[in-house]
């Protein structure tokens, strides 16, 4: 049984190898050498395959946000309005 991932990594290899002249693998690394400032440095490419796949710009969602809607604001009661303004009362807010 394959790695998973291992196809793909070896693909994506590949096309990393051909887009920077110079770079080549070094253990399970791609290094790039690259000029910054006048001084030859390598950087660094690890390749993994992900235990779980997540959604794009999921890591920069704000937990348990729910865009309003006129229905649900019209669903607020005098109660419940009456339970948040005392309930800020009693924080001082």
């Amino acid at each position: 049984m394959a790695v998973k991932g291992s196809q793909a990594k070896a693909e994506i290899t590949q096309k990393i190898l051909g887009q920077f002249p110079g770079s080549f693998l070094y253990e399970k690394e791609i290094r790039i050498p690259i000029v910054e400032n006048g001084e030859t440095i390598q950087i660094k490419v690890a390749l993994t395959a992900a235990k779980v796949n997540v959604l794009n710009g999921a890591d920069t969602e704000v937990p348990c946000s729910i865009a309003p809607t006129s229905a649900a604001s019209s669903s607020i009661t005098e109660v419940e309005k009456k339970e948040v303004a005392d309930l800020l009362a009693s924080l001082n807010l």
